[in-house]
């Protein structure tokens, strides 16, 4: 195929095609999330062009949607990520009852700022325990430690972050530990 061919025939697919890659995304992460997977879709489809079944119009559209449900089941680990995040805020100590009040733009700054504050250990370990939602036996093998020594320098990362939330006035909610 021909490259002017090949624009023509990735012009068709687009055209045929995005609306229902659209859709199907909207369904899975809702409308707010679907242009973005919608887009991610089509970006790799022009990456991997050479991959695409062009024959037949079925093949085509089960390509797309595969592709696309790749990139809903990264969008929601990136959601289940922020989730974890703020339940680790929840679970950390704190000597101050918080009172609710830190919308997630305020939680996701404060957040960003202390994790740059800590050290690489910690925030190496704290990312794959709670960002890629790795258990502590597989913590310790990417690291090469014991899963007791995950446990320890995960606790002690927690508590490091606590400080350093605690001392930018971001405190827990009531009940953490």
């Amino acid at each position: 195929m021909s490259k002017e061919e090949e624009d023509k025939w990735f012009d068709w697919m687009f055209r045929t095609f995005y609306e229902p890659v659209w859709a199907y995304a909207a369904r899975r992460v809702g409308l707010t999330g679907a242009d973005d997977i919608a887009s991610c879709t089509f970006q790799t489809a022009w990456h991997k062009r050479h991959r695409i079944p062009k024959d037949d119009e079925r093949a085509v559209v089960a390509w797309l949607y595969r592709v696309a449900w790749g990139h809903v089941r990264n969008a929601t680990r990136g959601e289940g990520r922020r989730q974890r995040l703020v339940g680790l805020l929840r679970q950390l100590p704190s000597d101050q009852p918080g009172d609710g009040a830190h919308d997630e733009e305020e939680v996701r700054t404060a957040m960003e700022t202390a994790m740059a504050r800590l050290r690489p250990k910690d925030v190496e370990i704290l990312r794959l325990h709670y960002w890629e939602d790795l258990a502590i036996e597989e913590v310790g093998r990417v690291l090469g430690l014991t899963p007791n020594a995950v446990r320890v320098r995960l606790c002690r990362a927690r508590l490091r972050l606590a400080e350093l939330l605690r001392g930018m006035r971001l405190w827990c909610g009531e009940g953490g530990r």
